[in-house]
Order: structure tokens, then C-alpha cells, then sequence
């Protein structure tokens, strides 16, 4: 009945700090996950102007592409 006893607090005491120490980590993913919503929130709200034949100009590599087609054909990036 001992052993049961002192197994069953070894066990406790092992998720206890189980979860201790994965705690640490989710705080870093919040960050990484709201760093990374603000800036799909900043290149999202960019506006780009188009003039008259609807072609836009990539803002990474310089190429240019049709407004329609929503990303660069050179480096694949939202236009």
C-alpha cells in the first residue's frame, strides 16, 4: 500500500513540474503568434495604386504584374 502511496506522489510531482516547465513555452508562441497577426494586419491594410491598365509593381523584387492576379510572378509576394 506504501508503494502505491510514493508512486502516486512521484507521478504528481512529475506533472507537476511537467507542466511548470511547459508552461514557458505557449507564452513565447502568444508572442510569435501576435507578432505575426500584426504584420499579416499591416501588409494586408497596404493599399497599392494601380493607373489605367490595372498593372502593379511588386514592392519587394520591382516587377510587374496584373492587379488581378494578386501576387508576384517573380518572388510570389502579395501584391
Amino acid at each position: 500500500m506504501e508503494d502505491l502511496v510514493w508512486s502516486m506522489l512521484l507521478l504528481g510531482a512529475i506533472a507537476v513540474l511537467g507542466i511548470l516547465l511547459g508552461g514557458g513555452g505557449r507564452r513565447e508562441d502568444l508572442r510569435a503568434r501576435r507578432r505575426w497577426d500584426a504584420a499579416f494586419d499591416s501588409e494586408s491594410r497596404r493599399t497599392s495604386h494601380t493607373d489605367a491598365t490595372g498593372v502593379l509593381r511588386c514592392r519587394s523584387c520591382g516587377a510587374s504584374a496584373s492587379e488581378r492576379s494578386g501576387r508576384c510572378p517573380s518572388c510570389g509576394s502579395v501584391l
